[in-house]
């Protein structure tokens, strides 16, 4: 198997779930650009179906703990947009007080969403 940006090894459900991840985010027509841990670079969405906010996340953290059967989860990060004109990587590029919302969702025997939201956001 590939290793990916962090160096970790690649499973099949890593890729399923990144698709599944930047699927959806792309259909919801508020982002605009796209970190994920399996990507080497930041995915500019298409203009015809771009918001407002930059969502940095890991589709599914803990994979290799699968076998195992250790809980996975996936993490995020949603920043706005912050350059004029065209989204680009450093909209990613943002320190942790300009985090609109961040959370997590943990899989397991049970299933826990955790989200924090800024209390200034609109």
């Amino acid at each position: 198997g590939s290793t990916n940006v962090t160096g970790d090894q690649v499973k099949k459900l890593d890729v399923l779930s990144n698709d599944l991840v930047l699927n959806t985010l792309k259909a919801c027509y508020s982002t605009c650009v796209l970190v994920s841990e399996e990507d080497s670079h930041a995915i500019i969405v298409e203009p015809e179906r771009r918001g407002k906010y930059v969502v940095c996340f890991d589709p599914l953290d803990g994979s290799s703990n699968i076998d195992c059967l250790a809980s996975i989860g996936s993490i995020f990060a949603i920043y706005r947009k912050v350059s004029d004109g065209e989204p680009c990587e450093k909209d990613a590029l943002q320190p942790g007080r300009n985090i609109v919302a961040a959370g997590y969702a943990l899989y397991g025997s049970a299933t826990m969403m955790v989200l924090g939201t800024d209390r200034k956001s609109t």
